[in-house]
This record gives C-alpha cells, sequence and structure tokens, in this order.
C-alpha cells in the first residue's frame, strides 16, 4: 500500500519538520505500507493570509492531478489543517481524500465532550473556526489559543535546537493551559509543535489528552485505503462530492492549458 502524505510545508525551508513527520508515520504503518511525506516549493510562507495560502493550495491540486493521471497510490492524504482543495480532490480522485481536520476533530469527539486547537497565530483562528463549525461541530469547540507565531517556519530550528525546542514547548503548553481553562478536554495540535510533541512522548498536559495528529492521521489513512479495497467504495457522489463529466474535464483542461485534464 502507499499513501501519498501532503503537507504544506516548504520542501526546502521546513525540511526539519517534514522528516520528523516522516519518522513519526512510519512507526506506526503496517508493513508493506508506504507513507510518501511531501511538502511544497515554498509553503506556509503567511498562510494565515488567504492570499498567500491560495498560491499552496494551487501545488496541492496539481499534485493530486499527478497521482490520479498517473496512478499508484491508495489515498491522497491532506496532512494540513487547513482542508486544502479537500472538497475539490475528493471530486476528482476516486482514491480516499483524508483530512488532517476532519481526522482530528472527530477523533477528538471520542475523548471528550469539547476539543481546542493550539495554533501558529491569532490570525489563523478565524479559519480554524469556521472550518470546525463547518463540520457542524461548534458546541464540541472550545476555542484556539495561540502561540503567535506570525512565521510558522520559525519554529524549524526546534528539531535541531534543543533549547529551541525547549521554549517551543514550554510556550505550547501555556497555551495549552489556557485552552483547558477555556473548557477543552482534548487538545489538538497542528504543525511544527505537534510533530515536536509527539516527538518527545508528550501526549497529555494537566490530565488532558494530546493527540498524535500526525500519526492518528497516517493510521486512519491506511484503515480507509483497506477499506476502500475490500468494499470498493471511498467517497459519495452526490451532491458535494459529485465528480464532473470526463467531457467536461477535457473541455477545462483545453481551455485553461490544464495538461493533466486534458485527457478527461
Amino acid at each position: 500500500m502507499r499513501l501519498w502524505y501532503q503537507l504544506l510545508s516548504s520542501e526546502t525551508g521546513m525540511k526539519n519538520f517534514i522528516a520528523a513527520t516522516q519518522k513519526l508515520v512510519d512507526r506506526v504503518v503496517s508493513p508493506g505500507t508506504t507513507v510518501e511525506v511531501r511538502g511544497t516549493t515554498q509553503g506556509v510562507l503567511g498562510d494565515q493570509y488567504r492570499l498567500f495560502y491560495n498560491y499552496d493550495t494551487r501545488e496541492v491540486i496539481d499534485n493530486a492531478l499527478k497521482v490520479r493521471q498517473g496512478g499508484g497510490y491508495d489515498a491522497f492524504v491532506l496532512a494540513n489543517s487547513l482542508d486544502p482543495a479537500l472538497v475539490e480532490l475528493r471530486e476528482m480522485l476516486d482514491i480516499p481524500v483524508v483530512s488532517f481536520m476532519e481526522v482530528n476533530c472527530f477523533t477528538a469527539c471520542t475523548m471528550g465532550e469539547r476539543f481546542g486547537f493550539i495554533v501558529a497565530n491569532r490570525k489563523i483562528s478565524a479559519r480554524y473556526r469556521e472550518i470546525i463549525h463547518g463540520y457542524g461541530l461548534r458546541d464540541r469547540f472550545a476555542g484556539c489559543e495561540a502561540l503567535f507565531f506570525d512565521d510558522v517556519r520559525k519554529q524549524e530550528d526546534a528539531f535541531t535546537d534543543p533549547a529551541v525546542a525547549d521554549a517551543v514547548v514550554e510556550e505550547t503548553k501555556r497555551a495549552a493551559r489556557r485552552a483547558i481553562d477555556r473548557g477543552a478536554e482534548v487538545l489538538v495540535l497542528p504543525g511544527p509543535p505537534g510533530a515536536l510533541l509527539a516527538q518527545m512522548g508528550i501526549f497529555e498536559v494537566e490530565g488532558v489528552p494530546v493527540l498524535d495528529t500526525y500519526t492518528l492521521l497516517a493510521k486512519v489513512s491506511e484503515t480507509m485505503a483497506v477499506m476502500h479495497k475490500l468494499t470498493g467504495v471511498c467517497v459519495s457522489r452526490r451532491t458535494l462530492y459529485e465528480a464532473p463529466p470526463a467531457e467536461l474535464v477535457r473541455k477545462v483542461g483545453a481551455a485553461y492549458k490544464v495538461d493533466l485534464l486534458r485527457d478527461g
């Protein structure tokens, strides 16, 4: 089994985070399953702003279309917490498209009544609220607490510098305590802090579970791929994820000069 595991982080600017994520997922999947952790060219450089985020989303779509055209993968895993192109990919791919946010939010609901997020900065909190409310989980969401990193790449050094790692962990714990005070019974940590705490074996703050987000996502994705092989289905083709007809795909590919769509 082969899984495409898509982060938005730059493969050059955040290679330590990507390598740490690869180690986390490798320890959990079954023998015979390969998880290929991928990044983007310039990703998460100010993704709290929708304009910049859209450039990364287009790269994710292109990667997914390459997977669609070339085959060879059993699931496409959106390992970024902003659900980049989630609906678009489910419209186009006939393999499971698994979302970091869906997996972690709904798992958190099995472990406590209300969950909270520890996020990179204040600006991005609005986007998390929008996604979670869209899932229908408004009443289960205790809110976001920010780490005040306007540039997520500043966290990259935590994987190579113990002093930076300690600083990130302490700030994360402070934010976690604020979230707990607001009623969070489970904590979700996207981005480098989530991978760092998992790497260090920190899965609880003051009795509140801290999800091992990237490991959990890999294991659920593997399970979804198994179920797809077993049942032959992985997505509803009614309404939201209805796939465009092949002829329309070809017309759009020609009109917009997208080679990956020209064959329908």
